[in-house]
């Protein structure tokens, strides 16, 4: 895939969940209420890889020097915010980063902007999402769950082997 088409095909998914995530936004606050749905090891997973994905979205944002790399840590920093605040907002709570993530946010703070960190920043996403899409698939697969959270990992599942398959053009790019 062409640098061109992956960076439309990012904004034209980054579009639609940033829309899901608008509206499940708008119900989360009344569905939690409603839901005796307390927060569980699912809200606790999701919001720990995507806020570790937030926050290195975030400084790929200001480092990243490939023009790909740039746009999806753009993107994936707006969705990873969106899926935050849905979670939030449904009871979950803030969860501290495992020793892993936060060595992983240090090193990538240290490094310069240029081609290494670009491919150390798809690399560790790629990673992330991996764990991710595990969650969530668990989820969804879970007959015994409804609710927001449910709604949410359904609406990830596509959205995150989307985003795996970006990161695997952008790492095979970035590797030559």
């Amino acid at each position: 895939m062409t640098s061109i088409a992956l960076c439309r095909r990012n904004i034209f998914i980054g579009g639609a969940v940033t829309a899901a995530m608008t509206a499940l936004t708008s119900v989360s606050a009344s569905v939690s209420a409603l839901a005796d749905e307390p927060p569980d090891e699912y809200c606790e997973q999701t919001l720990k890889l995507d806020l570790f994905s937030c926050d290195i979205s975030e400084l790929a944002a200001k480092k990243a020097v490939h023009p790909v790399v740039y746009k999806f840590a753009e993107l994936e920093s707006e969705e990873a915010q969106a899926i935050a605040g849905v979670l939030l907002k449904a009871g979950g709570l803030r969860p501290e980063r495992p020793d892993a993530l936060s060595q992983t946010v240090d090193t990538l703070k240290r490094m310069d902007p240029g081609p290494a960190f670009d491919l150390a920043y798809i690399e560790h996403q790629i990673d992330n999402h991996k764990s991710l899409l595990k969650v969530q698939k668990r989820e969804v697969d879970d007959a015994s769950r409804e609710g927001v959270q449910k709604t949410v990992a359904t609406v990830l599942v596509p959205l995150i082997a989307s985003h795996l398959d970006m990161l695997h053009t952008a790492h095979a790019d970035l590797a030559f």
